[in-house]
């Protein structure tokens, strides 16, 4: 294979990777439940949520950079 080929081949895995990634963890995050005030379940409920949305945003942002990557992958094969 040229290197021209494995970097295509390279850019779409990565690619792959990441559109996987991204549809697993839409951009969608889950809604925090009561209003301002609540009681102490709702404040552990919501304190929940805002750790699972801040993991969410962080395989959002891995799903990006493995794009990214694949982009600047193929934007060096066209020059190979």
């Amino acid at each position: 294979m040229t290197h021209a080929q494995l970097a295509g081949l390279a850019s779409a895995i990565l690619g792959a990777i990441g559109t996987v990634v991204l549809f697993f963890n839409s951009y969608a995050l889950q809604p925090f439940e009561g209003g301002i005030f609540g009681s102490d379940a709702v404040t552990a409920s919501n304190n929940a949520i805002r750790t699972a949305n801040a993991k969410r945003v962080v395989r959002q942002r891995i799903g990006l950079a493995f794009l990214c990557v694949s982009f600047a992958i193929q934007a060096f094969a066209v020059f190979l």
